[in-house]
């Protein structure tokens, strides 16, 4: 059965059984350079027994690099490719799973549609090779996911992003049994630590909020982008708050993003002021939610991220075309506000 994000879902953290085997995947961006996802996803697909065959990146040297640390990690008998589009024309492959940089997500997304393979992408969906700074910049954008989707449906194909945050929200609710009646969401927060700064933190971590708020209000409209980008005393630290309008009401969100080298990453969030932070317990990287008296352990979130995906792409149901248009829309909305702005 696939998930679907509705309004204060609560995503099962229990998927009924389907056989992988048939499903060729290659990986796109195979390599952990600023704590890219490439290995880890790899080794879920695995896991799940899909046939990981290809790895493609910038050059064939580190695709053979690749290749030859996924033999020997995760017993993964694979070829490396340069080219994207060379790989899809000589192998049949079901899905490409994307872990390279944000600007290069749109040509290979659009290369695997073509050849009609489903696409799994590591957040952002993508972001352009020049910053979003006008209003005509963020229709280009509106236009180009809406192109995807349409590309999708033509070609029958899957287009999902890696948002993992909203699987951990079946472990919030027990913690905070009180939320799971249907409370409005009067207040969202998120504190995150990108190993980017400044504008580039946006990029990289504000898909994190944006996935939460589909899931627990359902589509929305942003509205009165504030902002300390333009008064930073510290090149680090960044606060945007904002408003979200939705069927339900109005959610003022606040998202707290403090660039950081550490690993694993601080994060938290909370729903009406009720707070949890993660915690990553290391080198198993078990995953648990914590406040302060209780902790409860979440089920991998990666894991459920691509068990969703396959079940959306066996279940042949089309891509969700509120939450990808409407995610890069409203990331782009919120970049041009903050960068361009003063608040």
């Amino acid at each position: 059965m696939r998930l679907k994000c509705t309004p204060r879902s609560l995503l099962p953290p229990v998927y009924n059984y389907i056989d992988y085997m048939s499903l060729n995947v290659a990986i796109v961006g195979p390599g952990r350079t600023k704590q890219g996802t490439g290995p880890f996803i790899a080794k879920t697909f695995k896991q799940l027994d899909c046939d990981i065959q290809a790895i493609v990146s910038s050059s064939l040297e580190s695709a053979n690099k690749a290749v030859d640390y996924f033999e020997k990690e995760y017993a993964i008998d694979c070829k490396a490719y340069q080219s994207l589009d060379e790989l899809l024309k000589n192998h049949a492959i079901d899905i490409v799973a994307i872990s390279s940089p944000a600007n290069t997500h749109l040509d290979y997304i659009q290369t695997s549609i073509q050849h009609g393979s489903h696409v799994f992408c590591e957040k952002p969906l993508w972001w352009p090779h020049n910053n979003v700074n006008t209003l005509s910049e963020i229709e280009n954008i509106t236009t180009d996911a809406t192109s995807l989707i349409t590309a999708c449906k033509e070609k029958q194909t899957v287009l999902q992003l890696n948002t993992q945050w909203p699987y951990t929200l079946p472990s919030f609710y027990h913690l905070y049994p009180q939320l799971r009646q249907d409370h409005n969401i009067e207040t969202f927060s998120m504190w995150l630590s990108p190993q980017s700064e400044r504008e580039n933190m946006i990029v990289d971590a504000v898909s994190h909020t944006l996935s939460m708020l589909y899931t627990l209000t359902g589509a929305g409209k942003i509205e009165n982008i504030e902002s300390n980008f333009h008064h930073l005393a510290n090149e680090s630290d960044l606060q945007i708050n904002f408003n979200y309008l939705h069927a339900t009401g109005d959610t003022f969100v606040s998202v707290s993003l403090s660039s950081s080298n550490s690993f694993p990453k601080p994060a938290a969030y909370a729903v009406n002021g009720l707070r949890v932070d993660r915690h990553v317990e290391l080198p198993n990287y078990l995953i648990s939610l914590r406040t302060e008296k209780h902790q409860i352990p979440v089920v991998d979130p990666l894991e459920c991220s691509i068990k969703n995906f396959i079940s959306t792409i066996y279940s042949k149901t089309c891509s969700d075309e509120v939450e990808v248009v409407d995610g890069m829309t409203h990331l782009a909305q919120i970049y041009q506000a903050v960068t361009q702005t003063n608040n």
